[in-house]
């Protein structure tokens, strides 16, 4: 039964790498075939359901190596039928919305109030304050306040050069990244909903930090020098402060805002589908730190240097 659940942890990784060069894709694999029977090993009291947990789903794993390539995240595709249909049914429901809309604004003021959730709509959602993110949406730009969460979640690690990245997982937030010259990477946090545990884990190749279950929130994170940072989430706000590390960042909506080292040189890749970005320069040295920003809807700034 394990070896049947280890056979099928390994071709689902496969499966969402099947894009790669067959010579890497095998290297992936292998090399996590490898790095799970060490953990086998090495904790003989846990089953094998329990390490491939601790290690992530397949899809995970090959979304982290997808990013350190450059390369979209996997996705599952929805069915062509379903897709239109969804599209068809919604455009519908929202040009009567929008007829219903005209109306009630000709006449009453189009407001929403919700005090147990501190958020204010108008316009029927072309304005949406969030109090309890610090998300505010004016039409299609998007700004992130400090909130006034309690639910304080602060910690370090010392990275090691076999274990040199930070993953960090959100849903909704703001968070500050600097770089730090000791080898322990720390985190202070104030979040929407208490911290687990399990916040917090130490995968083969990078230690994650994962706030997706826990709401709005905001944290200022060191990063320690020559490490890989990498951000994956849905909306949010970015602050990189003279980054002397790798940057990859892939969310849904929200900003960067990028303050380079004016004595650091980087090579940038910037892919952003909506919205407003300055113009970034890339270094041709082979030193350069790699700064990747993936971002669908908002605003890529930068506040100096090339």
């Amino acid at each position: 039964m394990e070896n049947q659940n280890l056979e099928q942890y390994l071709f689902e990784l496969e499966k969402h790498l099947k894009d790669l060069p067959p010579s890497k894709r095998s290297k992936i694999v292998a090399d996590n075939h490898q790095h799970i029977l060490e953990a086998r090993e090495k904790y003989p009291e846990k089953s094998m359901s329990e390490i491939l947990r601790d290690l992530g789903s397949p899809q995970k794993v090959a979304n982290h190596y997808r990013l350190d390539l450059g390369l979209k995240t996997f996705r599952p595709k929805k069915h062509p039928f379903l897709k239109w249909f969804s599209i068809t049914v919604l455009g519908s429901i929202a040009i009567f919305f929008a007829f219903i809309t005209v109306l009630v604004w000709k006449f009453t003021p189009l407001a929403k109030f919700d005090e147990e959730e501190q958020r204010v709509i108008l316009l029927g959602g072309l304005i949406d304050i969030n109090g309890n993110s610090g998300k505010i949406k004016i039409f299609d730009q998007y700004q992130f306040v400090e909130n006034r969460f309690t639910n304080q979640f602060d910690g370090s690690f010392e990275l090691t050069p076999d274990m040199n990245e930070i993953l960090v997982n959100f849903d909704t937030g703001m968070f500050t990244f600097t770089t730090t010259t000791s080898k322990r990477a720390s985190w202070n946090c104030k979040l929407q909903m208490p911290p687990e545990k399990d916040i917090v884990s130490i995968l083969p190749h990078a230690l994650e930090i994962n706030l997706e279950a826990y709401g709005g929130g905001s944290c200022d994170i060191e990063v320690p020098v020559d490490a890989t940072l990498t951000v994956v989430g849905k909306d949010g706000q970015i602050n990189i402060h003279e980054a002397e590390f790798d940057v990859m960042t892939e969310f849904t909506n929200g900003n960067i805002n990028w303050m380079p080292n004016p004595e650091v040189e980087y090579s940038y890749d910037i892919r952003l589908q909506k919205g407003l970005s300055d113009s970034f320069t890339s270094s041709t040295l082979p030193n350069a730190y790699e700064v990747k920003f993936y971002l669908e809807n908002g605003n890529i700034r930068k506040s100096r240097g090339p």
